[in-house]
């Protein structure tokens, strides 16, 4: 009998665990993490994204200024914007010519420069951006104007371009079994991160185009002994060594990133094209080696393809030998489209650095619930950087005109240093004077050659706001210290906001000129949708997101002929009624 006792005990015991253990992967995967890199594809290849077909360089200029502005507002905080494309670039390169999107005509610069141009808008968001490069292959499809122009490198080096033909497709490929060509395509890049404020560098066709390859010439003279396969995968993972080295060698905070394609090889129940014998990428070895700083490997099926999402994930990041590992998705294809949150949750239970979407006109119509907040892309601890200092006397001042405005200030003393300097400060919008600063307090990045930023408050749900600033650096390292915290009333709204304090649950009046407001109290962010019922019809009347303590919502409209009203809290999933 006590054997069997201890028997019931020692099963109670694992169960206990084993529900402690589910209860915390579950807070974990649904609470907001800390620091994620959210990417995106801004495809301009075949204008794909951007530009427009327009040569008003104007109207590119608007257009990339609200695929940025959108990009932000989705909570999104990494842009990998293809800056190197079909053998020609669109940022000044006495390697490439310059592309024909912008004016019409090959080689012939527009009156902005687009990398120039991306990099200060992105900046100016607080996103990060990568310049996203075509290595290998320079050149497909069908505008032969760039292929025909003296200056593209196939007719400036023959020697080092072969035609490739698949699929009754053809295709013009460099040949990086030539040590000139590795040495060419490193010096652009190189020469790039030099002359432009990049965050990171994003290779793209990084391989061969398959198994039939005409590299005869190259592996008779550089072969030294390796096999055909051996060969090629020493000279893409040698390419990958002289660009990180390059780029490190100017600027050594600036990320190297690479797209392989989805699945390394074909083992523990995965099968499809494999990078490391039909493409020639080693790119475990990238990753032991500390060649690369992330990899976003091209995973586009579903949770139920074949091969599984889950199962490809799941493999790269557990072969990280340390890095970082983005997940790509294919949200081009619809089935994986509809995936996209439970993908965004399942990087966060595998613990992956991130995900990447393929590409902007495919999440253009994307509201990604489980991107309620912002947060930084994903710490590289490796590149060390700096902690630096904290903003001091961060001041506020109302619009004389508005009583809605106001104008924040503070003081920064700009440091010297250009290893990892500060690049933005962060602005956190607390709910009480006193709160932890946490991840889902961020409110705004704003880039550090500011010190000051104007506030508008248009429909005040709180009575008193408050804020504080803390600085960060390039690579997103925040100061130990916060400015000091500043709060900015609307006391007009006390009489409403004392009604709830006595009250547990969100409570409805109407104000001094018949309006019909909400009030309820958060202890966190939240996303609302509050519904009227008429007989078995529920209307959606607003949708919200709110923040920590009071909020005031004002519902705008007439309530006569609403049975009730439902208030749908989203991200706690429960519910609350109200009789009216």
């Amino acid at each position: 009998m006590c054997v069997n006792k201890l028997k019931e005990i020692k099963f109670y015991s694992t169960s206990l665990l084993i529900l402690i253990f589910l209860l915390v992967t579950f807070l974990k995967i649904n609470a907001q993490t800390e620091r994620e890199t959210r990417a995106v594809w801004v495809a301009t290849n075949f204008r794909l994204d951007w530009p427009p077909p327009t040569f008003d360089q104007e109207k590119q200029k608007q257009t990339l200024v609200d695929i940025f502005d959108d990009i932000k507002s989705k909570n999104l905080n990494t842009v990998f914007f293809q800056a190197g494309i079909n053998g020609t670039v669109l940022f000044k390169s006495s390697f490439d010519p310059f592309s024909p999107y912008i004016t019409g005509e090959v080689d012939k610069e527009g009156t902005y420069d687009p990398l120039q141009f991306a990099v200060e808008q992105a900046h100016k968001r607080g996103l990060e951006i990568h310049a996203w490069i075509n290595c290998i292959k320079c050149f497909s499809g069908t505008e032969l104007s760039i292929l025909n122009n003296p200056n593209h490198i196939s007719k400036r080096k023959p020697e080092w371009v072969i035609e490739d033909v698949r699929d009754g497709q053809k295709s013009y490929w460099l040949d990086p079994g030539l040590p000139e060509v590795r040495e060419y395509l490193s010096d652009m890049i190189a020469e790039m991160v030099e002359k432009y404020d990049v965050d990171g560098v994003h290779l793209d066709f990084l391989r061969y185009p398959g198994k039939n390859f005409e590299d005869e010439f190259s592996y008779n003279v550089h072969g030294a002994g390796l096999s055909r396969d051996e060969f090629r995968r020493k000279n893409i993972t040698d390419l990958v060594e002289l660009i990180n080295k390059k780029i490190k060698a100017v600027k050594h905070f600036v990320k190297l990133g690479v797209a392989p394609i989805g699945i390394f090889k074909n083992e523990n129940g995965i099968s499809g094209w494999e990078g490391y014998s039909e493409v020639y990428q080693d790119s475990r070895e990238w990753l032991k080696r500390g060649l690369v700083d992330y990899v976003a490997p091209q995973i586009y099926w579903g949770f139920d393809d074949n091969p599984r999402f889950g199962l490809v994930a799941k493999e790269w990041t557990e072969n990280s030998f340390g890095r970082s590992i983005v997940l790509g998705i294919g949200a081009y294809k619809p089935n994986v489209k509809s995936e996209m949150d439970a993908m965004i949750q399942y990087s966060r239970s595998i613990n992956a650095a991130g995900v990447a979407f393929f590409r902007y006109q495919n999440i253009k119509d994307v509201e990604f619930n489980s991107f309620q907040y912002k947060t930084y892309p994903a710490a590289m601890s490796w590149l060390d950087g700096i902690y630096p200092d904290s903003p001091t006397e961060l001041n506020f001042k109302k619009s004389e005109t508005n009583k809605n405005l106001f104008s924040l200030s503070w003081n920064f003393q700009k440091m010297k240093s250009q290893s990892d300097s500060v690049s933005y400060f962060a602005l956190y919008s607390l709910p009480n004077s006193n709160s932890e600063l946490l991840p889902d307090y961020l409110f705004d990045v704003i880039p550090a050659d500011r010190t000051s930023l104007t506030l508008a408050i248009d429909r005040p749900r709180r009575v008193n706001y408050y804020y504080t600033l803390k600085s960060v650096s390039k690579l997103w390292n925040e100061s130990i210290e916060s400015s000091n915290v500043i709060e900015i009333k609307f006391p007009e709204l006390n009489t409403l906001a004392q009604l709830d304090d006595i009250l547990a649950k969100p409570v409805l009046i109407k104000d001094q000129s018949g309006n019909s407001n909400i009030l309820l109290n958060s202890k966190e962010k939240e996303k609302i949708e509050i519904y009227g019922t008429k007989g078995n019809e529920n209307e959606i009347i607003l949708s919200e997101n709110i923040l920590p303590g009071k909020n005031i919502l004002s519902l705008g409209k007439n309530l006569s002929g609403y049975q009730l009203l439902k208030i749908n809290f989203r991200l706690s999933n429960r519910e609350v009624e109200l009789k009216l």
